[in-house]
């Protein structure tokens, strides 16, 4: 029996619905779906269509990277960073495309796949959604933009208690914090999202495009940040931290960190 696409496109009257499809490892990333996913991206900007609905169906956003795929330190000291580049590119993509990108996040979205949501335009959530960056408690560095974006529209003081502490944000005050642009009850977040969308596709797609060039623009720096951020990924994915993180999250249990 074939494997299912791990990326189910649907394609029509000027919007792309993208549904990330690896239920078996809770739609986790890996090369081969980022692959697909950055194609789905710029073949919607390529056909001119007015928006995206990235989603992971209705049970789960994703559970973020791969761990069984990534690279580790037999891979060089830049092995973390070749695979990160490929999410830094979905990033970028998702950021400066023409194509308004709406995300629908049942379940969770968790360590980089929060930060594809983060790169999005509008975020719909539903109510029993939450976010979750547990990188530290991997003794990893956070990845996926998150340190970028959360800072800036969280706060400092914010930030770091999802970022160093791993704490989880839930939907309702991801709302009240303007990280979720719609609310809804579980199970219906694609569906809305696709509503959203629509409206879009019969908008004014010229003047949208500007418009979010115009936001993109006035944020800046994304960038460089990125660069940077896989400069330090790389670094700290060789420290006995990071080893101890990994096995800590094979075998189930807290880390101990010396």
């Amino acid at each position: 029996m074939s494997s299912p696409q791990p990326l189910i496109v649907d394609a029509a009257a000027g919007v792309t619905t993208l549904q990330l499809n690896r239920p078996h490892r809770r739609n986790a990333l890996d090369h081969a779906l980022l692959d697909l996913l950055l194609d789905g991206i710029r073949d919607a900007a390529a056909r001119g269509d007015a928006a995206i609905v990235l989603t992971g169906g209705d049970s789960y956003f994703s559970s973020g990277g791969d761990v069984g795929s990534m690279p580790t330190a037999h891979d060089g000291l830049f092995g973390a960073a070749s695979r990160l580049a490929l999410v830094h590119t979905v990033i970028e993509e998702i950021v400066h495309s023409d194509v308004i990108v709406v995300a629908a996040v049942e379940g969770y979205a968790v360590g980089a796949a929060w930060g594809l949501v983060l790169a999005c335009d509008l975020v719909v959530a539903a109510e029993d959604a939450f976010f979750c960056a547990p990188f530290a408690e991997r003794g990893l560095t956070a990845d996926g933009g998150t340190a970028y974006h959360l800072p800036r529209r969280l706060g400092a003081q914010r930030a770091a208690k999802h970022l160093l502490l791993g704490e989880r944000l839930d939907a309702p005050e991801a709302a009240t914090a303007g990280l979720v642009s719609d609310l809804v009850p579980a199970g219906s977040a694609t569906a809305q999202a696709r509503t959203i969308a629509q409206r879009l596709a019969a908008g004014p797609r010229e003047s949208n495009a500007l418009t979010k060039r115009l936001q993109t623009t006035g944020s800046g720096g994304l960038s460089d940040f990125l660069a940077t951020e896989r400069m330090a990924v790389s670094l700290a994915g060789h420290g006995r931290d990071a080893a101890e993180g990994r096995a800590a999250f094979a075998e189930r249990r807290r880390p101990r960190f010396a």
